[in-house]
């Protein structure tokens, strides 16, 4: 489709969450072990680009380097239709890696500049509400991209999977229960309607780290 490889994935609680009811604590990263931050890290370092969507930027201001690992930060992509990432956001710090903002035809240019003039790189998709991901791969083909990590969030890992742009999938199954039918889940959206329609999965690895669960799987075409 593309000669990119597209990995997804993220953590989530053993019923599937991803952060609690109310969505505060989206990320657990208070319950990793710092062998734990070097595995994600790792993963990071073999990447070329990080892609997530801007509600993770408004959520948890990640930087999305590899500090706790010898390796080359990944450039650092955020999908962001209206232009809502905050000017004050580690991810606007290119010194540590460079940034890609992608926004659709109705983020106001007047934000747009804004975002120019710290200095990152902003891509301004066709598509007039979302911002269309089959054109931005290729744009990120076009600038030696080679492969791609999207970590989060859950409304990002969905637009990925239902255009069928997934080669790998990865999952960190955290020993919690949070619960909740209105939970953010590791993939959200509006899902499939139908069984068949399910994106399948083949495993290709599992190995536990202290007591999480990191599983693998390729996509079946």
């Amino acid at each position: 489709m593309k000669n990119m490889k597209i990995i997804v994935g993220g953590f989530m609680s053993v019923d599937g969450k991803i952060a609690p009811a109310n969505r505060i604590g989206r990320t657990f990263t208070g319950f990793m072990t710092p062998q734990h931050q070097k595995i994600l890290h790792r993963i990071r370092a073999r990447v070329d680009a990080i892609i997530v969507g801007v509600n993770t930027i408004l959520a948890d201001d990640p930087s999305l380097t590899v500090r706790e690992v010898e390796g080359k930060n990944p450039i650092r992509v955020v999908l962001d239709s209206s232009a809502k990432t905050p000017l004050t956001s580690k991810i606007l710090n290119i010194e540590e890696a460079p940034t890609i903002i992608a926004v659709t035809q109705k983020a106001s240019k007047e934000k747009i500049e804004a975002l120019k003039s710290k200095k990152v790189e902003v891509i301004v998709s066709s598509s007039p509400e979302r911002v269309d991901l089959e054109e931005l791969t290729y744009e990120l083909k076009n600038r030696g991209i080679r492969k791609v990590l999207v970590e989060g969030g859950g409304e990002t890992r969905w637009s990925f999977f239902v255009e069928k742009l997934v080669d790998e999938f990865f999952v960190w199954v955290m020993p919690y229960i949070w619960g909740g039918r209105h939970s953010p889940t590791l993939v959200d959206g509006e899902g499939f309607l139908k069984a068949e329609d399910a994106v399948p999965l083949k495993l290709e690895s599992t190995k536990i780290v202290n007591d999480i669960l990191i599983l693998w799987f390729s996509v079946r075409r």
